[in-house]
């Protein structure tokens, strides 16, 4: 597979959106290691390589990295989805990536969405990579709050009450998934605009993996949900108890695939950590059982391909 970078403007919000792209490129092509961070292993693949010409228009899913993450950690799946016939389209969301966040950019997940619909916009009518996306197959995945933003573009509504009533109180604002959301001033957040929908029907299919916000969730909040959805769990997730927050979301949403992963953690939808990550990024490297990132990412990836083949009749 091949990948590149892009960068679109959106004017109207005064958000530049730069992006990562891994896509099918020709057989033969020079696939060498990338190295995204240290703390994590290479990925690889050829760089700027042309799209492969197999197909004239390739099915896309957007890719919506983690709050504080970054668009080229997603590789793991990003690259492999590329691999099996889809161009792949990730973004550094701005305020919310790694050198560029702050609480108030983490709560301001609302934008996240936006930042896709800003992209498909900018992406489809691009001369060189409009003509090579099929506009009828796009689907959307995601990480955390990523997951949270393929969920949202599918249709689904941000509720911050909760968060802003559980990490502001006294009794439980230590809790550690209010990491940055206690520091938040909730009076200049508009909860309206936050739980408005971000829609974007040229999404058809939504894939979130331990998925953020997944326990503020109400009814109302995913009835707009209409796309075929796939939630991957983590059992022992640390920071979203995995009964509160990921099977309370499922029951929500009973006509969604429900993958459970007993040996994972929130963080095992990151990139296999290096020795240096294990010593100075332990909690980024912390899986529910040890030594079984591989496992679970493998199965992940999977599950990632046969949902988009299916929803997105990506072998046509």
């Amino acid at each position: 597979m091949g990948f590149t970078s892009l960068t679109f403007e959106d004017a109207a919000r005064q958000r530049s959106l730069k992006t990562v792209v891994w896509y099918p490129a020709p057989l033969g092509s020079h696939m060498v290691e990338h190295t995204a961070s240290p703390i994590f292993v290479p990925f690889v693949a050829a760089k700027d390589a042309p799209v492969s010409d197999a197909r004239e228009r390739w099915p896309l899913v957007v890719l919506s990295h983690g709050n504080g993450g970054a668009a080229i950690n997603m590789s793991w799946l990003g690259a492999h989805l590329a691999a099996h016939g889809f161009i792949v389209v990730s973004v550094d969301h701005p305020g919310n990536t790694y050198g560029d966040t702050s609480p108030e950019g983490y709560v301001r997940g609302w934008e996240r969405p936006q930042d896709f619909t800003a992209l498909l916009d900018g992406l489809l009518k691009d001369a060189v990579w409009g003509p090579r996306v099929d506009t009828e197959r796009i689907g959307a995945a995601g990480h955390s709050m990523g997951g949270y933003t393929a969920l949202a573009l599918a249709g689904a509504r941000l509720n911050l009450s909760p968060i802003a009533n559980l990490c502001t109180a006294p009794d439980t604002r230590e809790h550690p998934g209010c990491d940055e959301l206690r520091d938040v001033d909730y009076s200049r957040i508009d909860m309206a605009v936050a739980r408005a929908s971000y829609k974007d029907s040229r999404v058809r299919a939504a894939f979130a993996m331990a998925p953020g916000m997944a326990g503020t969730y109400e009814a109302r909040d995913v009835a707009d949900i209409d796309v075929p959805v796939t939630l991957v769990l983590a059992k022992g997730d640390e920071l979203m108890p995995h009964a509160q927050h990921g099977l309370h979301l499922a029951k929500l949403l009973p006509d969604a695939t429900t993958v459970v992963l007993d040996d994972a953690a929130h963080f095992t939808f990151l990139p296999e950590c290096t020795e240096l990550g294990f010593k100075v990024a332990a909690m980024l490297c912390r899986d529910a059982m040890p030594g079984t990132r591989a496992a679970s990412q493998a199965r992940t990836r999977a599950e990632a391909v046969v949902f988009f083949q299916r929803t997105l009749d990506a072998r046509r």
